[in-house]
């Protein structure tokens, strides 16, 4: 390992103990695939009809917006640690709930309080992991998101298959008790600390983050820290200011932007229905069940993946690389639908191709598409409007992720699967042109170089300066 990484050793620690919380709500997304196909058979324990387990699947989204909207107001006002830990609590008594559940009603509330604590943990994670990591390796440790949110869904994929509907949440439940029991102990961004003029517990901070860091090296950073948070808070945040400078108004585009791509390429319903999904497949040999398993698995390889090649190749090429591919293989997971029950084709023999669109597309976006419109949700806004900032496309993202869900079904029934995957491969192809012409690379750039440059602050520079020098040199002639 790089010595660089070894050194950082206490800011890895951190983004994984905070990333718990992610794998908390993953086990809330992941856990509908096992158990919604147990709970529609006629001799479950909680007997649902589709509407039902519709609406189970898509209620933690729902609640997700409430959620995103309460972090909004507590994040600078209990802190990034605090409030981390607050998202713990509704994500703990939604298992509470599942676990007791005796009617579909509690199953919807238990969803949607769940959504509460889903939707806090995507706020403030990605605050607190762009506020404590060094500029070389905050795409890495902003990776740590999405791969926990799929090592939570694997987590409930290789257990559910195999254990009862009670035992299934017990084993989720477990989670939340070591998130509590190890961020704990983590330390505060010093970002925040600064924004509240407690300077002594913001360089003990650093230090922790730091801990083989020179003394000067700790005073240049939390000088340029300083910085950073004096120019953010020359204006106290307030929703408007997201629209009062060019940069801000450029990061909103994106970050929603962004979001539009991802939820719109159908991430949420084929993450809510996987197994409804490969069950389509019968003649493979492996099992719908299994085939998700494998599924998680590889994605959780590729989050590590992405966790490393985020900070190497950059991140346009990879949210490029990997919408293109998505795309072609929701045209292919499309085509299949479409041949066997719109043209009546006799599909036998061909179910590979299901297994291996679905699985190929999950798999690709996990190293692009997926998890980098919420990391650098942590890079792209000022101190001061991110929490408004990032609550609020989080928002927009928990109403996509919400209405995909819902229509993902809605349009099956009544178009056929293969309509919403159609829907989903033509905004993979239309986000490309996105990326392309809107989306900026902030690979190895500090979050004041971020701000620069979406403020076109360093072209302003540049061009005074060529001006200068060219008078410098007319002088020189005269």
């Amino acid at each position: 390992m790089d010595k660089s990484c070894i050194k950082c050793w206490p800011q890895y620690l951190a983004a994984i103990t905070a990333t718990l919380s992610m794998a908390i709500s993953g086990c809330h997304i992941g856990w509908t695939s096992p158990t919604l196909p147990k709970l529609k058979l006629p001799d479950s324990p909680l007997p649902l009809t589709s509407d039902d387990a519709s609406w189970i699947a898509s209620f933690v989204l729902f609640g997700s917006v409430p959620g995103c909207a309460i972090s909004a107001f507590i994040v600078n006002w209990c802190g990034r640690k605090t409030s981390l830990i607050i998202s713990g609590v509704p994500l703990s008594i939604s298992w509470i709930l599942i676990i007791f559940a005796w009617s579909p009603y509690v199953l919807y509330i238990a969803r949607f309080i769940g959504g509460v604590g889903l939707g806090m943990a995507y706020v403030v994670c990605p605050m607190y992991i762009g506020e404590i990591a060094d500029k070389e390796i905050r795409g890495s440790l902003g990776s740590f998101i999405k791969l926990m949110v799929t090592f939570g869904e694997l987590y409930a994929h290789v257990i559910g298959p195999f254990v009862s509907y009670e035992w299934l949440a017990y084993s989720c439940a477990v989670i939340p008790v070591i998130f509590f029991l190890t961020f704990s102990w983590m330390p505060e961004s010093p970002y925040y600390l600064l924004m509240k003029n407690r300077e002594d517990k913001a360089m003990h901070s650093l230090r922790c983050l730091k801990r083989y860091a020179t003394e000067d090296q700790l005073e240049e950073d939390m000088e340029q820290m300083q910085k950073t948070v004096i120019r953010d808070l020359t204006d106290k945040g307030h929703f408007w200011d997201l629209f009062s400078t060019p940069g801000n108004r450029k990061a909103v585009l994106i970050s929603f932007g962004l979001q539009l791509v991802l939820q719109f390429s159908g991430i949420a319903a084929v993450e809510s229905y996987t197994q409804e999904i490969l069950e389509e497949a019968d003649d493979t040999g492996l099992s719908a069940a299994t085939a998700v398993i494998v599924l998680s698995v590889l994605q959780l390889v590729a989050g590590v993946g992405a966790a490393g090649l985020v900070d190497e190749l950059g991140r346009r090429p990879l949210l490029l690389s990997t919408t293109f591919l998505a795309g072609l293989s929701l045209i292919a997971a499309g085509t299949f639908y479409f041949l066997k029950f719109q043209m009546g084709v006799n599909m036998t023999g061909f179910g590979w191709i299901l297994h291996t669109s679905v699985i190929f597309y999950e798999l690709i976006i996990a190293l692009g598409l997926n998890p980098l419109p919420y990391m650098m949700l942590g890079e792209l806004f000022p101190t001061n409007v991110k929490g408004v900032a990032v609550s609020l496309a989080n928002i927009w993202a928990s109403l996509l992720a919400f209405i995909v869900s819902k229509m993902y079904q809605v349009i099956s029934d009544s178009y056929g699967v293969y309509a919403s995957f159609g829907w989903f491969a033509a905004t993979c192809f239309l986000g490309i042109i996105f990326i392309v012409l809107v989306v900026p690379e902030t690979k190895g750039k500090s979050l004041l170089e971020i701000q620069e440059e979406l403020n076109c602050t360093k072209k302003r520079k540049n061009g005074l300066e060529k001006i200068k020098n060219r008078e410098i040199y007319v002088s020189t002639l005269a």
